[in-house]
């Protein structure tokens, strides 16, 4: 009997129903659809208005929008810096998890 690796490895954020064929001679390739990051950050966007007063809102935003700059420039320091501010004022809410993932940080 032969021990063949079938172990498996993930970059990044995977979600939904994947799956994945690990016997002999399998190459698979997984698409990753690129909306799924507009939708969280639209996401992220849309809990602003519901869970912030007016005062906080535009800082928010301000804020959410330099997050989505940092996430196109693959920059994840100032990611984690700004996840960590918007974490602060709006919680740990869904959003902000998904996005976090996206980043490849926990909160």
């Amino acid at each position: 009997m032969n021990n063949h690796d079938r172990s498996v490895t993930f970059n990044g954020s995977v979600s939904g129903n994947t799956n994945v064929n690990t016997g002999d001679n399998v190459d698979q390739e997984i698409t990753v659809n690129a909306n799924g990051a507009a939708e969280v950050f639209a996401q992220l966007i849309k809990d602003i208005h519901e869970k912030t007063t007016d005062s906080q809102r535009a800082q928010l935003e301000f804020f959410a929008e330099k997050l989505k700059e940092a996430y196109d420039n693959k920059d994840k320091e100032e990611g984690k810096k700004l996840l960590g501010f918007l974490t602060g004022a709006l919680g740990n809410i869904g959003s902000i998890a998904s996005i976090a993932s996206l980043f490849g940080v926990t909160l």
